[in-house]
């Protein structure tokens, strides 16, 4: 019997894992005297209004070992994380999968880094899950799913890079610039970090460019499903979906909301593509 857990960074719809349930350890976010658990009491308009009205820094949390731990139970465990590279979740991971393995020694566990966040690190768990249905080994499952990580791209169109800036995750040019010019930034994962690749002016020739580099970079040998996640903005979602689909006919494509530490980063309107 398997065991999947994540951060907060995932966003799955119901019914999307089928093979068993999956647990999140949640990340808590900050703005001035407000503190938000990120999970699924968080009122989101409320947190949209005043993540809008802050001018300060918006401070996030990690999951904490204990978070993790104490949310693991039987022998094949996986945990999936964001990326290590802009987070402490996947170092608080492996504290807890030394402190789970010192009780249950017999136990297999597996941190996978996403290298990744939000439609990425929700990518990795829906290949775990089909993974997991066909009855692969959990040695196959880990040598498969690093290697997905490794060849699969995540790419995303950002109204503004302000509160990435702001926390250090983008250089602060690139923040302000995005507020100064009101352009919208296209960038991508690389290596567990963000690379911007390309300014753009007006909502449909953003999306309508992220669909082309979508398909220019990524590994279009690999047939998971592709991921959408969107920052209240359902309706650029579907805009997205279509498109991908006269390129992808064959992939099957989900849409998800995103909570509320990727709508931190993000900002509301922004969209994420894994594939």
């Amino acid at each position: 019997m398997y065991q999947i857990i994540t951060d907060t960074s995932a966003e799955l719809n119901p019914g999307m894992i089928t093979c068993c349930e999956v647990k999140a350890a949640p990340f808590k976010i900050s703005i001035e005297e407000h503190t938000f658990i990120d999970d699924d009491t968080l009122d989101m308009d409320e947190f949209f209004r005043i993540m809008k009205e802050t001018t300060t820094p918006i401070r996030t949390a990690c999951p904490s070992p204990d978070d993790f731990f104490q949310l693991m139970e039987g022998d094949h465990i996986f945990i999936v994380t964001i990326t290590g590279k802009l987070s402490g979740s996947y170092n608080a991971a492996q504290v807890a999968k030394q402190l789970y393995l010192e009780k249950n020694p017999k136990a297999k566990v597996h941190i996978f880094d996403s290298q990744s966040a939000t439609a990425g690190e929700t990518g990795v768990v829906v290949f775990l899950d089909q993974l997991i249905k066909a009855k692969k080994t959990f040695d196959e499952i880990v040598e498969a799913t690093e290697d997905l990580i490794q060849r699969s791209l995540t790419i995303f169109a950002l109204c503004s890079f302000t509160n990435l800036a702001r926390n250090g995750r983008v250089p602060k040019i690139a923040g302000k610039l995005s507020r100064i010019l009101h352009v919208k930034c296209i960038a991508r994962n690389n290596n567990g970090k963000i690379l911007p690749i390309s300014i753009e002016r007006g909502v449909k020739k953003t999306l309508n460019s992220l669909v082309e580099k979508a398909y220019k970079l990524c590994d279009r040998t690999l047939s998971c499903p592709i991921i959408i996640s969107e920052a209240n903005d359902r309706t650029s979602a579907e805009y997205v979906r279509d498109k991908l689909l006269e390129y992808f006919p064959e992939r099957m494509i989900e849409i998800t909301k995103m909570r509320g530490l990727s709508s931190t980063y993000a900002e509301e309107g922004g969209i994420v593509v894994f594939l």
